[in-house]
């Protein structure tokens, strides 16, 4: 009888303890999700702290829109970036693009459409 009565406080208890560990993971989960969110506004708040300074203003536009002062010349280098990987050469698949830049045009287009009558 007394092992009964254990059994039945058992599985009276092991619901109640499985929805608690739960819980407690879903609190340790969301604690650690606020802690993130939290260290993105303060990212987010030095950002915007960075564009009210005027310096910072005129280094992005520099940078990012390529305006100089009156009285500077501006160069912009349109070629790979140095240091990167240069891109592979296409395969001999195809006939090779030779002419004018219409009949390159062409030819890409025959290609692509997988047709080689001129």
């Amino acid at each position: 009888m007394l092992a009964v009565a254990l059994a039945s406080v058992a599985l009276a208890v092991a619901l109640p303890f499985k929805i608690w560990l739960a819980q407690r993971g879903q609190i340790a989960d969301l604690r650690a999700q606020t802690r993130q969110q939290q260290q993105h506004v303060a990212a987010l708040e030095a950002q915007q702290q960075r564009w009210s300074d005027p310096a910072y203003i005129e280094q992005q536009a520099r940078l990012r829109l390529h305006y100089v002062l009156p009285g500077q010349k501006a160069y912009v280098y349109l070629g790979p970036k140095p240091g990167a990987a240069t891109p592979a050469a296409p395969s001999g698949s195809g006939p090779a693009a030779t002419g004018s830049w219409y009949s390159r045009l062409w030819q890409t287009v025959q290609v692509a459409g997988g047709t080689t009558h001129k």
